[in-house]
């Protein structure tokens, strides 16, 4: 019973240092998405700019293409076996709330890099620098 304990007790305490490590401000760096039609577009052509803001359960970002508005969402997070899992709540961008997106994660230094995946193909690939 007690290793059952400590295995649930270092499972939780992994979960929440991991969503810790994410709390915080980020901008987007760079990255690339597969449209609709199936064209890879980058970020940085797109003149994609963003703020991401995490707390230790939520997360909510604003994103602006040049100067004007792009996309926003809010919704939970969670981060399971080195995947990191957004649900959304509310959005602007036409997707039901519940949906979720489930990016492969990973934070090093200052940095943290996202995949998405369908399948065998990456349709979105994110990197943030964290600002606070």
């Amino acid at each position: 019973m007690a290793k059952i304990f400590l295995l649930v007790y270092f499972l939780f305490i992994g979960a929440t240092a991991a969503a810790n490590d994410l709390a915080g401000v980020w901008e987007l760096v760079s990255g690339e998405y597969i449209d609709g039609e199936g064209e890879l577009l980058d970020y940085e052509a797109l003149e994609l700019q963003s703020l991401k803001m995490i707390s230790n359960s939520h997360f909510s970002f604003t994103s602006m293409k040049g100067n004007e508005f792009w996309a926003s969402g809010t919704g939970t997070y969670e981060i399971v076996n080195g995947k990191y899992i957004e649900t959304l709540q509310y959005n602007s961008f036409d997707e039901a709330p519940g949906t979720t997106f489930t990016f492969d994660t990973k934070v090093e230094d200052e940095y943290w890099y996202n995949s998405r995946w369908e399948g065998d193909v990456r349709v979105e690939y994110e990197v943030w620098r964290r600002l606070e």
